[in-house]
């Protein structure tokens, strides 16, 4: 699978010399629902207030960033004093996502986990048309000593659950230069997703009129799946 791999390399390029690598931690507990933040509760905002915010999922049957499972480029959750730009990218090597149900279920379970992990304290507003993601930061959870470690661990342990996933590595970044140039990342990491979706669902297609030709040509792979797909 290299379908992603030039995303990945991009964002390997950005954090490059920027990202440290944060201790392994407890994962902060989930209540198993969103839970509400009052705007007078909360510490901070992430990607909030006009700040630039970014958020994609990337696949690979490579290898991931050197420097381990959970990154950070910028400060960490107790060192803000205010709100702050924010990304979130999560990198998942997978076992070969194969033509069939099992690698439908698995892109399908992959983002299914994107919007069901519910730190405390921790609300996260997901926007898959703009490819942002905000957060809003509970006065409580920073002085139960909330950090991105921890909250890292959360969404490791559910990406791991699934099927087929290998490993996982979470990467967040409160660098406002970083955030704004992995931004243009989303977009294409949104039309591969929903090219592979569509690839997937086994629809029958007529490349010189297909609206997703375009991705097809460029991304590596892409072609030589589609038109697999097509002979069966």
């Amino acid at each position: 699978m290299k379908l992603y791999d030039s995303i990945i390399k991009a964002t390997a390029e950005a954090a490059e010399g920027r990202a440290k690598s944060l201790p392994a931690a407890a994962a902060w507990p989930d209540p198993g629902q969103s839970e509400l933040v009052m705007q007078r509760d909360a510490a901070f905002e992430l990607g909030g207030s006009g700040h630039p915010s970014v958020n994609y999922t990337c696949v690979t049957t490579g290898e991931l960033l050197p420097g381990g499972a959970v990154l950070l480029i910028g400060r960490d959750l107790p060192e803000l004093k205010g709100d702050s730009p924010f990304a979130r990218i999560v990198l998942l090597k997978t076992d070969e996502i194969t033509e069939d149900d099992a690698g439908h279920d698995m892109i399908r379970q992959m983002e299914y986990v994107r919007y069901h992990v519910f730190p405390k304290g921790y609300m996260v507003r997901v926007s898959s048309t703009s490819y942002e993601e905000q957060v809003r930061v509970s006065r409580d959870a920073v002085k139960r000593g909330i950090n991105f470690a921890a909250v890292g661990a959360a969404y490791l342990a559910k990406y791991k659950a699934v099927k087929g996933v290998q490993d996982a590595q979470i990467i967040f970044i409160t660098d406002e230069a970083v955030v704004k140039a992995l931004k243009p990342n989303a977009k294409k990491v949104d039309d591969i997703t929903k090219t592979l979706s569509h690839i997937l669902d086994g629809l029958p297609t007529d490349c010189g009129h297909c609206s997703l030709k375009p991705v097809c040509d460029e991304v590596e792979g892409m072609k030589e799946m589609h038109m697999g797909r097509k002979k069966t």
